[in-house]
């Protein structure tokens, strides 16, 4: 299936357009069925008709050559060509085949103008499968083929000298074979407009559709910006404030460790002062022959060292002070 695959692509850029690659692929696609369609009709003849004749087994070969060289120019990128080859070649193939290749012109069957008629008709498709309508020039100069063989299809014949054989049809009948066949060609070229013209408006909406879309990514995508930005932000904000949480704490933590010092201190430093000079209060009256200069010496030396103790408590609990543990 790959080989299939890689002749069907072959011509797409990975660079190229929905539509560009939808027209590559089919004219690859319809070179394809008309060179089966040739292998068909060479199976056909042969097998069940026995009618093959030298200038068949030359002409169908060539047929297929000519509509695989669509494939060819597909592959070297020249695709706008390949698609105005492939909307004349099998007109031109047909009218070769006709007139001069297999001389099928040449017996007086009506049938065999009837089938030049439904063969044309069949190709009359091509054009707008393969070319866009908004390429006007291009457009028409595909459809061509189609309009001149159909229209001018006894007009050519003649001057071809191949006029066509009636096989004791009417004059009326005859000209009503072309009428119908121009009628068919219109209805054909009308409906296939309409469903060309359907898919181009599709194609549209999809493409506004896509670009919607796209400009709705972008749009997402900045507010997933915006909200990674603003996440980051608060992650910030919240470490900033951990931090300041934890400056806190410890400070708190500085703040009770010093309220314990001072408690300590003063449960045991200050304490102790203060305990032995209410003791020497309580000697002074169970002695009435006190030694008060020894007395007060002692309350002094007290009350220096509970000094002492108060100033250094002050200047732990004073706030701005380098020793200071305690800020208020």
């Amino acid at each position: 299936m790959n080989p299939f695959k890689n002749i069907v692509e072959s011509g797409l850029l990975q660079t190229d357009t929905y539509q560009e690659k939808r027209g590559i692929v089919l004219s690859n696609y319809i070179a394809l069925i008309l060179c089966a369609c040739v292998m068909v009709l060479i199976i056909v003849r042969f097998f069940f008709f026995h009618d093959i004749d030298k200038a068949a087994l030359i002409n169908y070969p060539i047929g297929v050559a000519l509509f695989l060289f669509t494939i060819v120019l597909n592959r070297f990128f020249l695709t706008t060509l390949s698609r105005l080859y492939l909307s004349f070649v099998p007109y031109a193939y047909l009218w070769y085949n006709s007139l001069y290749g297999m001389n099928l012109l040449s017996s007086d069957l009506p049938t065999q103008y009837d089938s030049l008629r439904i063969y044309f008709l069949a190709f009359s498709c091509i054009p707008y499968l393969l070319l866009d309508k908004h390429r006007p020039f291009v457009f028409i100069l595909g459809l061509l083929p189609a309009i001149a063989s159909i229209l001018f299809l006894n007009l050519i014949l003649e001057l071809a000298g191949a006029e066509p054989a009636r096989g004791g049809i009417a004059e009326i009948d005859f000209s009503m074979i072309q009428v119908r066949t121009v009628v068919s060609f219109l209805f054909i070229s009308a409906c296939c407009f309409s469903l060309q013209v359907i898919i181009a408006n599709n194609d549209d909406l999809n493409q506004r559709l896509l670009l919607e879309l796209k400009d709705k990514k972008e749009e997402i995508e900045m507010q997933n910006e915006e909200l990674v930005m603003g996440q980051e932000n608060l992650t910030q904000v919240n470490q900033h404030l951990e931090s300041l949480v934890e400056e806190r704490t410890q400070k708190i933590r500085n703040q009770n460790e010093t309220l314990l010092n001072y408690a300590y201190t003063n449960a045991h430093h200050v304490r102790g002062p203060v305990a032995r000079i209410l003791g020497l209060i309580q000697l002074s009256r169970m002695k009435t022959d006190l030694d008060y200069p020894w007395f007060f010496e002692k309350v002094e030396l007290e009350t220096i060292e509970i000094d002492v103790i108060i100033k250094q408590i002050g200047s732990e609990l004073e706030p701005g002070t380098e020793d200071s543990k305690f800020k208020i």
